[in-house]
């Protein structure tokens, strides 16, 4: 066999282990990389041996599922498979396949061993966390999939399922169907667990007979377990266009957080409507942003024992399009269609004009722009945040970066890393909500923040509740401790500005100070 060029070899190397060419039939032609190490002197004797022979049951259907929707022009993977010589243990690999356009009758393959690439394997004990991050991860595969792809809208469909008694499933029933319907679906990595008791993966149109599926019945058969399902048809919902395929991920985020009119039946009789419907709010949301069509408000954060402004918050107002009620709904809606970072930066653009504009009359005010945790889950929005304050590193006496949301943040380590280089170029940084979630002490240990705000559900409650009382002065002594200021929310009477003052807090928001508005105070007192 020949010897694949060493300048191959080495790009494929960085993050695999071995490397193979296979024909049309699946023959291995060529091999390179730790093959000897990983397979023995045997592996290539006789020559001609046929890579889906090293392969279990269930890896052969997801390679040869995933072969066929290669194009020249795409690539698959990773995806873990377990492979091995007939008759010896197998091992588990990460596996990415693609074609050359010049050699479209053959398939490259490189395996790596699945932690290089991130990846656990099959046999790792499924967490709250991982679920989470199998979810963001199988939307984000269904987006690479199908957005500005025809072919596969054409030839792919999505099935979600759950559960006939709508019963959340033990882990080890969970694990059962996960990996089964990984077996069906598009190169074996497009499926996953939305919820304990749902279910969704991607898929080819027919089998390979040419015949319907039943997938509830073949679920059953094979696992025991009941199930409902519905399936889509990725070309009637048109998701190659991106905000179609925008639509079908927030179908899915409801159908998993089982909202009303998402349920199996419902996503099958309704699917085109409701994908259509969130389509149309998808592009006026798209419109807003294109046409400017928002407005800043500013409420002020008050310092509680001089009694003077310290600083504002941005609020965005919305011109609201017919197919979107209301400003909270707006904000929501983008967060769970993933347009969140698009808004961000036109709120932080906005901000850094009206800064600049207030600069040139000398009555700069300090303001805080409100950044969702979304986006900052976005290694590209980050990239872009960092750029844009150190383009307009003159303004980091006026402006700060507030973090929203902060439910939504996923790699805390990425994030901290960002905070330290925005806080290095002289940015302060807020927190807000604290408490509102169970892990706000989780981001309070791995993030370095100047300001937290205090969530405003203990403020509100705090003149008749003992234990809000006692939350509120545990927030505030272990701020102090970390030399962090404190903010409390809600303000809404003299008697909650003087509780909070009396508890140490440092400065107060809320109507009792001032409604959002097109005005500034004068009053402020400089950072």
């Amino acid at each position: 066999m020949k010897k694949v060029p060493d300048r191959f070899l080495g790009y494929a190397y960085c993050v695999g282990d071995v490397l193979m060419e296979l024909g049309p039939d699946f023959v291995i032609q060529n091999a390179d990389g730790a093959v000897k190490s990983t397979f023995g002197d045997g592996f290539l004797k006789p020559a001609g041996t046929n890579f889906l022979d090293l392969l279990t049951e269930r890896g052969r259907g997801v390679v040869e599922s995933a072969a066929k929707t290669l194009t020249g022009a795409n690539r698959l993977g990773p995806f873990t498979v377990s492979v091995g010589l007939p008759g010896s243990v197998k091992e588990q690999f990460a596996i990415f396949m693609a074609k050359l356009p010049t050699t479209v009758d053959h398939y490259y393959i490189v395996m790596s061993k699945p932690y290089r690439v991130g990846l656990k394997s099959d046999s790792d004990i499924t967490t709250p966390a991982n679920k989470q991050e199998k979810k963001q991860d199988f939307y984000e595969r269904l987006e690479g999939l199908f957005e500005a792809n025809p072919e596969a809208e054409e030839n792919m469909q999505v099935t979600v399922l759950e559960t006939g008694s709508g019963e959340a499933l033990n882990l080890s029933q969970q694990r059962d169907l996960e990996e089964y319907l990984k077996s069906y679906s598009i190169g074996g990595n497009h499926a996953a667990m939305l919820g304990d008791d749902k279910f969704a993966f991607v898929h080819e149109k027919t089998s390979k007979d040419g015949k319907f599926i039943d997938y509830a019945n073949e679920i059953k058969n094979a696992t025991g377990i009941a199930i409902k399902a519905a399936t889509i048809d990725a070309a009637d919902a048109n998701l190659s266009e991106r905000d179609s395929i925008r639509a079908m991920v927030f179908s899915l985020q409801q159908f998993a957080d089982d909202k009303e009119g998402f349920d199996v039946s419902q996503i099958q009789e309704n699917c085109t409507t409701l994908i259509g419907e969130t389509t149309e709010r998808v592009k006026a949301f798209r419109k807003v942003l294109a046409d400017g069509a928002f407005s800043l408000v500013y409420q002020p954060i008050v310092d509680l024992k001089k009694k003077t402004t310290h600083h504002f918050e941005a609020l965005a107002r919305f011109e609201l399009p017919d197919v979107i009620k209301s400003q909270w709904e707006m904000i929501r809606f983008a967060e769970d269609v993933g347009l969140i970072s698009d808004f961000d930066k036109a709120v932080l653009n906005r901000t850094i004009q009206k800064l600049r504009e207030l600069m040139r009359k000398g009555v700069a005010p300090g303001i805080a722009v409100n950044v969702s945790g979304r986006s900052l889950s976005d290694s590209e929005f980050i990239l872009d945040l960092v750029s844009t304050l150190k383009g307009n590193k003159d303004l980091k006496k006026y402006l700060a970066i507030e973090i929203t949301e902060s439910s939504k943040i996923h790699d805390l380590d990425m994030l901290s890393d960002a905070l330290n280089e925005i806080r290095a170029e002289g940015f302060r940084v807020y927190l807000d909500d604290f408490g509102a979630g169970a892990a706000g002490f989780q981001y309070l240990k791995k993030l370095k923040v100047d300001a937290l705000k205090i969530d405003g559900d203990y403020v509100r409650n705090a003149l008749e509740s003992r234990e809000d009382r006692a939350f509120l002065r545990s927030m505030v002594t272990l701020c102090k401790d970390l030399g962090i200021v404190t903010v409390g929310e809600w303000v809404e009477t003299k008697q909650h500005a003087e509780l909070l003052t009396a508890i140490g807090v440092d400065y107060g928001q809320g109507y009792f100070f001032g409604k959002p508005s097109n005005a500034f105070i004068s009053d402020k007192e400089e950072t």
